[in-house]
């Protein structure tokens, strides 16, 4: 940043005071764009790493799910699944009717987007656009838990259609 910084200031307050001929205030306004690139490229250094976490984190659950780990839950993680498993019911049975229907054809009996939009009949884009929705509802119902959940979700779609 420092380096930016020494090559570009000068350069910088130049340009400025073409337009604005207030030094004080020029000084401000470059000093003021430095700090606020160097917070947003720190804030996204820290959310890119808050992700690739968070991914990682999902992706050993997953793998842990596929290979259906013998580890023995403890009590807490016990309450914790049966919570969120209830949740995730009464998100479902909120979910708009053909929503909710075409999410558990999808999810539940593993049927392709063609053959739940033939069962229903509607759009195989109709079909996409419920889940979509169905997915976005559980999405931002589930953010209060944690991204790592969110994540999971989205895993759980990627590997869906694999």
């Amino acid at each position: 940043m420092s380096v930016l910084y020494d090559r570009y200031y000068e350069v910088l307050c130049r340009s400025a005071f073409k337009r604005l001929q207030n030094e004080t205030m020029i000084e401000e306004l470059v000093q003021d764009v430095f700090i606020k690139s160097y917070l947003f490229a720190t804030l996204r250094n820290k959310v890119l790493y808050e992700i690739r976490a968070s991914i990682a984190i999902a992706k050993h659950a997953v793998n842990l799910i596929e290979q259906d780990s013998p580890h023995v839950p403890d009590s807490f993680e016990l309450l914790h699944t049966k919570h969120l498993e209830q949740k995730f019911h009464e998100v479902i049975n909120e979910l708009p009717p053909q929503c909710r229907e075409a999410f558990k054809l999808s999810r539940l009996e593993n049927l392709s987007y063609k053959t739940i939009a033939e069962r229903m009949n509607i759009y195989v884009n109709t079909v996409e656009k419920h889940i979509g929705k169905a997915l976005g509802i559980l999405r931002k119902s589930f953010r209060e838990f944690d991204t790592t959940l969110s994540i999971l979700f989205v895993l759980i779609e990627v590997l869906h259609h694999r």
